[in-house]
């Protein structure tokens, strides 16, 4: 049962929290999608299509600070009041008033993982979509000006633009291990197929080059698609960890095992038959490399695979690790600024605790580090925080 203190500071925070998180994330909101639109060339349109799709990402990224705003705007504002001094004075200790801002926190952080995971996986697929579905407008509009468009997979000059037409367009095609292909025309049209996510030319009289293997002409209208979508059908064995949801992280990391084992035995039979028919130079051939190649590549997946659950966790709850520490701070100095009690709070987590915590995801990644390294930076925070408060409990605020 809440006493009346703690049913205050709850309230006190929760208020606190929900005003400056609306402010906060708009900002988060404006720098992030004015930048996502501004470097794709996006219009208004593709702007505000992007809106739904970067707001979990910027309540992940606001939910943590907010937390700790509120936690030293409370804090700082009673201790500055000597409330916690008035409640030492009668013989109250000041541990249950910490406890409203640690659930609270909690809860918060449990939040915050949910919408990484969201931000993560749906969020970043929507932004793709918005981004591929925009790149016939984006691809018009700037070949209009300067009559030049390059993306990742081609490359497109044309003459001039009339209408939907392409004048003289010559396009290159760039492919991972092929010859990149070129293409000469008297004319193109270029539309978007969503259900592809591919560029779509319908070129007229023209020569394609692929290389210097093959070449042809055609005078009449030919039709070249080329994938926005690098990325294959999704799969458990392929699909990037980052953009994964979790339910799907330890499936992913047995298949990989999985992967793994098959590989390595395919790698000792390999050397064994190799060295069974005397041929030893068999062993550093090609094909050995490849698979040795792939063995590394497969590892490395499995490293990130392993990481990304903790990394998702552990970024959530720097809700909690921040404003743990933020609580023994702001009441050890007694400010009713809350702005400089922020600031001087925030200041070790940018020196201290994300330089931390990207060392270690780093490590992790690497396999250099066991996966729960990534939690680190969290447990040096919190066994900090638990020791100040300790500290306070025991010492008149």
């Amino acid at each position: 049962m809440l006493t009346t203190i703690q049913r205050r500071i709850a309230r006190d925070i929760i208020v606190m929290f929900c005003t400056s998180l609306f402010v906060i994330t708009f900002l988060v909101m404006c720098i992030g999608v004015l930048g996502e639109a501004m470097n794709q060339g996006l219009g208004f349109t593709g702007l505000f299509r992007l809106i739904p799709y970067a707001l979990p990402n910027a309540l992940s990224l606001a939910v943590p600070g907010t937390a700790l705003f509120s936690v030293c705007c409370v804090y700082g504002r009673m201790s500055s009041d000597n409330e916690f001094t008035a409640m030492q004075a009668v013989g109250i200790s000041i541990m249950p008033a910490v406890w409203p801002a640690i659930i609270l926190t909690s809860l918060l952080s449990i939040a915050t993982v949910t919408l990484i995971n969201v931000a993560f996986t749906w969020g970043f697929h929507g932004i793709q979509k918005v981004v591929f579905s925009s790149v016939e407008n984006i691809a018009y509009g700037v070949l209009r000006q300067e009559h030049r468009f390059q993306r990742d997979q081609f490359s497109l000059q044309v003459l001039d633009v009339d209408g939907k037409n392409l004048i003289e367009p010559s396009i290159t095609i760039t492919r991972t291990g092929a010859s990149p292909i070129s293409i000469n025309a008297r004319s193109a049209v270029l539309r978007y197929d969503d259900l592809t996510e591919s560029i779509e030319f319908s070129i007229t009289n023209g020569r394609a080059d692929v290389g210097e293997q093959a070449s042809f002409t055609f005078p009449d209208t030919f039709t070249q698609r080329i994938p926005l979508n690098s990325a294959a059908d999704y799969n458990l064995l392929t699909a990037n960890p980052s953009h994964m949801p979790m339910r799907d992280l330890p499936s992913a990391s047995m298949q990989q095992k999985d992967a793994i084992a098959k590989l390595e035995h395919e790698i000792a039979v390999s050397v064994g038959f190799n060295l069974l028919v005397s041929r030893p130079e068999e062993t550093f051939g090609p094909t050995a490399l490849a698979r040795n190649k792939a063995l590394n590549s497969n590892r490395d997946r499995l490293h990130r695979l392993g990481t990304e659950m903790h990394r998702r966790w552990a970024s959530g709850f720097t809700c909690l690790a921040m404003s743990m520490l933020g609580i023994p701070l702001a009441i050890r100095m007694k400010a009713s600024d809350s702005m400089t009690t922020f600031g001087v709070v925030f200041l070790p987590t940018i020196l201290i605790y994300y330089p931390i915590f990207a060392l270690t995801l780093d490590l992790a990644k690497d396999g250099h580090l066991a996966s729960e390294g990534v939690w680190i930076a969290n447990l040096l925070f919190i066994s900090a925080s638990i020791v100040l408060i300790r500290k306070l409990a025991y010492k008149a605020a």
